[in-house]
């Protein structure tokens, strides 16, 4: 299998773009742009991303460890590459901060999801993390997209309906 042929075909599968902040060893804080971002359960709410076994950022996400994923809107491309960069010095650090750590804001973004991490599993090259939500906000805004190694805007469909993203599985399945 040609890695990046296989790059080139997941990149065809269009995507929301997060930003995921979390606090270091140090302690330091740390956040990495995402795209590989799911939502797993209701109930209990649980959502997963996976970060790259590389990535610096990834003692900050052991066992425990609070973290909030940062769901961008349209406007927020130069967050996406901010984050996107490999080192730690992303964020600007006060003294507040050091005697307050937690994980950081990203101001303007559409939504925030607080977690913590209830499970880690090997996924090949990178982790698989899995979070239990534990609050969530947002304001309406168009989001961030990213399609084939660009970034872009969700347009509707001119005759889209809205549909109901999480019907109740009891009225479907049973």
């Amino acid at each position: 299998m040609d890695p990046r042929e296989l790059r080139r075909v997941f990149g065809l599968f269009a995507t929301g773009v997060t930003v995921i902040t979390a606090v270091g060893p140090g302690p330091e804080p740390v956040g990495v742009t995402a795209n590989s971002v799911a939502s797993v359960s209701l109930d209990p709410p649980l959502i997963l991303w996976c970060l790259a076994n590389r990535s610096s950022s990834l003692a900050a996400f052991e066992l425990g460890a609070p973290f909030a994923i940062h769901i961008l809107a349209e406007h927020q491309t130069e967050v996406a590459l901010h984050f996107a960069k490999a080192g730690r010095s992303k964020f600007e650090v006060d003294d507040w901060w050091r005697t307050h750590p937690e994980p950081p804001t990203i101001d303007g973004a559409l939504a925030r999801i607080a977690c913590r991490v209830s499970q880690r599993y090997a996924g090949g090259d990178h982790t698989i993390i899995v979070g239990a939500i534990e609050a969530c906000s947002a304001r309406d805004a168009a989001p961030l997209a990213f399609h084939a190694s660009r970034f872009g805007r969700f347009v509707q469909a001119p005759a889209s309906a809205k549909v109901e993203v999480w019907p109740d599985p009891r009225d479907v399945w049973m």
